[in-house]
């Protein structure tokens, strides 16, 4: 729904300043990870207007004008501008704006449960939410096209060989496994993590020039912090360095 994805942008928009989280977590209440957008908002007669399906008499923000699909959109660009890894925990359906959510994130549990599909063209919509981006990227254009292109339905083990989803665990076990993933992650250095994450993203809009100088001044950046000092001594003294996110 509208609210809840304006609540979801608030919400990951303040945890990319908050220090004492190092990984989030991203999973769905009830049966699924998210059933897709709200179809009454996209055919224009919803609360909030769409631009293009509603009334042309129906006020809407001009914020909105600039980005018709309002917070549903703003969902996927905090979901990378939150900094931090984000590990999502599917299961049941993750369909539609819901499959772009996924695919936003980092790494995908999924559980036999699981079911997904870029189910748009099903209701004579095209893509949204980031899917034509986070699609070719994740899983090559060939294979993209055709998930695009059929809207057809995947099963849980369909969607492992896909490259959908990165682990396939047993039903119910998703948000666990996704857990003890993040976990790892958090025991590693945050800051380094952190940059990393971005310089990986960032890679996908740069040539290698470009990267080897954001390789370089991030480096120069992280090399200050605490963590990496303790890194590095850690590695010279042989014993388990102790990270505290600093």
């Amino acid at each position: 729904s509208w609210q809840l994805a304006e609540e979801l942008v608030g919400l990951l928009y303040r945890l990319r300043f908050e220090d004492a989280g190092r990984v989030i977590v991203l999973t769905g209440a009830g049966r699924a990870f998210c059933a897709g957008g709200d179809v009454e908002f996209i055919s224009g007669e919803g609360e909030h207007a769409m631009p293009g399906t509603s009334d042309a008499s129906r006020p809407i923000p001009r914020w909105q004008r600039k980005s018709p699909g309002g917070h549903f959109f703003d969902v996927a660009r905090q979901l990378i501008a939150v900094d931090k890894p984000v590990i999502a925990a599917i299961h049941g359906h993750a369909v539609g704006a819901g499959l772009a959510y996924a695919l936003a994130c980092d790494r995908r549990f999924g559980d036999t449960t699981t079911k997904m599909s870029a189910i748009f063209t099903n209701i004579g919509v095209a893509p949204d939410c980031g899917l034509a981006y986070f699609l070719p990227r994740v899983v090559g254009l060939p294979k993209a096209l055709m998930i695009a292109e059929t809207a057809k339905v995947f099963k849980a083990q369909e969607c492992l060989e896909l490259g959908l989803i990165d682990e396939l665990v047993p039903e119910g076990t998703s948000l666990a496994a996704a857990i003890e993933y993040a976990r790892t992650i958090a025991a590693k250095a945050s800051t380094a993590v952190e940059m990393a994450r971005r310089l990986i993203h960032m890679s996908l809009q740069h040539d290698l020039e470009q990267m080897l100088d954001f390789e370089g001044h991030y480096g120069v950046a992280v090399a200050s912090t605490a963590d990496a000092k303790e890194g590095t001594m850690a590695f010279l003294e042989k014993r388990k360095p102790v990270f505290r996110g600093t």
